[in-house]
């Protein structure tokens, strides 16, 4: 099993703002988790997200990101098909009082 990482720059979000944003894939993976990181440690529990692929939306509703905030041990294992030319994309609504910068991290499982 070989796994990538990918990581997405979402930038700094302003309190209230969202951000929204896309990357599509270059190869055959399997998406097996999605790590949330937010540049100072902050918690992301009050700052929701949608995810899809192409139009399978797989978060239904907004989620809080703390989710996949967890220790990697502890993440959620997904096991999506992102095959090259699909697009993942987000949407994530800061609802603190203060600004967030957040990344996210898509664990990739390289298709042999």
């Amino acid at each position: 099993m070989t796994l990538i990482y990918k990581t997405i720059d979402v930038g700094s979000i302003a309190a209230g703002a969202t951000e929204e944003g896309n990357w599509t894939s270059d190869d055959n993976y399997t998406l097996k988790y999605i790590i949330a990181v937010e540049a100072t440690d902050a918690t992301l529990s009050n700052v929701t997200a949608t995810m899809r692929i192409d139009n399978f939306t797989f978060t239904k509703d907004s989620v809080p990101l703390s989710i996949f905030q967890r220790p990697v041990n502890q993440q959620l294992e997904l096991n999506y098909e992102l095959s090259k030319g699909k697009t993942f994309y987000y949407s994530i609504t800061n609802n603190t009082g203060s600004g967030v910068t957040v990344f996210l991290v898509l664990v990739l499982e390289l298709a042999e």
